[in-house]
């Protein structure tokens, strides 16, 4: 996860100067202005899923199938206070990203925007990042062709949201229109890891991030966007995150001491993690009937060996012929480093232990270090039933290497390996 800054944005400041901003913005209205300009939408998404195995994938699908990967509901409120000043609030109800079980209500837009003119932009509050393609409207499924957008990319970095402040600067050029986004800020989110002895757990953590992206559309025809991203995190109750476990000898064997409980010189902790994340994304209109997206994304993770260095990538071919485009998809999400390295010197030592208690021990701290090693290709089919709604199918097979963290491995045996995967997706998103 990842950033130093020296500055954050607490939530409760964070808004409480989006407040002040848009006090002030109300106060330079027109004097003759009588009422708001304002704009009520709303956009959402039924959809279900299920695989071929027993056991949890991406959280939620099963041989049993699930409607809380893909469904959100979400309503989105646009006031124009004067010629520059605007202010957006957006709310989504989805399954909840601290436990497995609730609904959560999010305000993933709620902001006061300042537009000096046509060539600047200047955001208060809770905003989400430019980091790919489609990160700033990810949550309605009626803007893109896909039934998701692929988690081998898209769940690449630490938070896609943050409360802060972004500029952007747009220059016209013949060809087409550059634009640079940058941003400075801070987002509260919950971390999920799964063990095969206790099932699922959530770390509450707080990341500060800063970065830029820039973006070039090309006759409106090619749109190519690249993002540099730093985030820090840090755990909100205070205590440090584990940065190495020491291997320690013992005469029953040797261990790694993945706890202070344990015999050993104590875990190397540090007080916060980094990650540089990387991104190139382009989506090209090959002819008036093809499309190829594209999307690439590195996640460099500092200050822990224990954490997720990650490459992902994908690239998806759509045709377009009438309301119908089929499309095929292509995604990899690789770990690098040492983190594949501990998880399975971790695993081998579980297997090794001479104490059900170590095994456990063990076992429960290589399930925690998130590491991927999968591919998957998929089929689609979107229908465009009006202009404000889509109907989506597809069919993915996904091949799990020697482990990966989107998986919740079944307790009692090793983790899933080398093993297929089989999901059936459909959804209905729609806009209002």
């Amino acid at each position: 996860m990842s950033t130093d800054l020296p500055v954050s944005f607490p939530p409760v400041r964070a808004c409480g100067a989006a407040a002040l901003f848009l006090a002030c913005a109300l106060s330079a209205a027109p004097a003759h202005a009588q009422q708001l300009d304002w704009r009520l939408s709303g956009f959402g998404t039924a959809g279900w899923a299920r695989t071929d195995q027993s056991y949890d994938f991406q959280r939620f699908l099963s041989e049993s199938g699930s409607l809380k990967r893909d469904s959100v509901l979400g309503g989105q409120l646009d006031l124009q206070i004067a010629p520059t000043w605007s202010a957006t609030v957006q709310l989504t109800v989805a399954p909840s990203l601290k436990d497995d079980h609730g609904v959560q209500r999010t305000p993933t837009w709620a902001f006061v925007s300042w537009r000096p003119d046509n060539d600047w932009l200047l955001r208060l509050g809770k905003q989400r990042l430019p980091l790919f393609l489609n990160t700033e409207n990810r949550d309605v499924g009626q803007t893109y062709d896909l039934l998701r957008l692929p988690a081998e990319v898209y769940g690449i970095a630490p938070s896609t949201d943050m409360t802060g402040l972004s500029v952007s600067r747009t220059w016209l050029q013949p060809a087409g229109e550059w634009s640079l986004d940058a941003y400075v800020g801070a987002d509260n989110l919950s971390v999920r890891y799964h063990t095969r002895d206790t099932g699922a757990d959530f770390i509450r953590v707080r990341t500060s991030v800063v970065g830029a992206a820039l973006t070039l559309k090309l006759d409106g025809a090619h749109t190519f966007r690249t993002s540099l991203y730093r985030a820090q995190t840090r755990r909100r109750d205070g205590q440090p995150l584990e940065r190495r476990y020491p291997l320690v000898d013992s005469p029953f064997g040797s261990y790694y001491q993945v706890s202070d409980l344990l015999p050993g010189p104590g875990v190397e902790t540090t007080p916060s993690i980094v990650n540089h994340v990387v991104t190139f994304g382009a989506d090209l209109q090959l002819t008036p009937n093809w499309r190829l997206v594209s999307e690439v994304a590195r996640s460099f993770q500092h200050r822990t060996d224990l954490g997720a260095d990650t490459l992902g990538a994908y690239a998806a071919l759509l045709y377009r012929a009438d309301r119908f485009t089929p499309y095929v998809l292509l995604s990899r999400l690789k770990s690098t480093g040492d983190s594949w390295r501990n998880a399975m010197a971790l695993e081998a030592s579980a297997q090794a232990a001479p104490l059900p208690e170590l095994a456990v021990a063990q076992r429960a701290a290589a399930d925690s270090i998130p590491v991927y090693d999968q591919n998957s290709v998929a089929l689609g089919l979107s229908y465009a039933v009006s202009p404000q709604s889509r109907l989506k199918g597809e069919w993915m097979r996904t091949r799990i290497g020697r482990r990966s963290a989107m998986v919740d491995s079944p307790a009692g045996g090793p983790p899933v390996s080398h093993d297929l995967i089989n999901t059936l997706s459909i959804s209905y998103s729609f806009v209002f």
